[in-house]
């Protein structure tokens, strides 16, 4: 059996079960009001853009109205951000993808340069299977805690996945169409393949993510792969209105060499 036919076999990402606290995720309303009295909100003593083009992809039952307050910063810093246009992300896994990739080529096309994506969880696991598939349209990932390869999470949310999945159709019993073609395959066939595949070399990645994560285990945030990992205090749902993962952002964005060890570090603003 080839390794294409045995991922095809089972289209689905290794999920497991995590014993988290999910009291951190309460604080998220205190780190947004942290953040708006940060130095880092204003664009003070961070790194900034020269109009590169980057898009933002919510996380799992978000969409593109929650991650306004970053792009609305990113575009603070000197950058040219741009939602995800995938909708509520809360659709199979292929379908969010092919929808990504549209809109990578999208705004490639329009800004004759690579594009960097910033993804909050399932948003970056997207984000990193979209760098993999079409690393002629990205130029880096940096992730917010999201799974990279298998993921173990909080079962409550595990529940909720497995409650939509139920009820959300296939896209082969209900194809969905993107652009000029209809994407009909399985539900998660193409995310899953891609995150088994190495990742680009000519991408940059950069994956932040927090000991304190009530929702995603951290350790399921770790890449193993050249790259960064950035360690920040900050609940899950607050990594899109955390200080600390802003300025995590901004250093990322600035860029260092995609062939760079891994490195880890702990971040930490004003």
């Amino acid at each position: 059996m080839s390794k294409r036919t045995a991922i095809q076999a089972d289209c689905a990402v290794p999920v497991r079960g995590a014993r988290l606290s999910l009291w951190p995720e309460l604080l998220w309303a205190v780190e947004w009001a942290e953040l708006k009295a940060s130095p880092v909100y204003r664009g003070a003593g961070v790194a900034r853009g020269r109009e590169e083009p980057v898009v933002v992809v919510p996380g799992f039952l978000g969409s593109d109205l929650h991650t306004g307050e970053i792009r609305r910063w990113l575009g603070r810093i000197g950058y040219s951000p741009h939602a995800s246009g995938i909708g509520r992300n809360a659709d199979c896994p292929d379908v969010g993808l092919a929808k990504l990739e549209e809109r990578l080529e999208e705004v490639a096309s329009t800004s004759r340069q690579r594009v960097a994506i910033v993804g909050h969880s399932l948003g970056g696991t997207l984000g990193r299977a979209a760098a993999v598939r079409r690393p002629d349209l990205v130029s880096r990932v940096i992730t917010l805690g999201s799974p990279l390869r298998s993921v173990r999470a909080h079962p409550l949310v595990l529940w909720i996945a497995r409650l939509l999945g139920d009820v959300t159709p296939m896209p082969s019993a209900s194809p969905r169409r993107h652009g000029d073609h209809v994407h009909d395959g399985s539900c998660a066939c193409d995310l899953v393949e891609a995150l088994a595949l190495p990742f680009p070399e000519e991408v940059n990645g950069t994956s932040i993510y927090s000991r304190r994560d009530g929702i995603v285990d951290w350790r399921s945030c770790i890449d193993a792969s050249p790259g960064q990992n950035v360690a920040v205090s900050a609940s899950h749902l607050g990594m899109l209105v955390n200080r600390h993962a802003y300025a995590a952002i901004a250093t990322a964005l600035a860029g260092t060499p995609a062939s760079q060890r891994l490195i880890e570090t702990e971040v930490r603003a004003a």
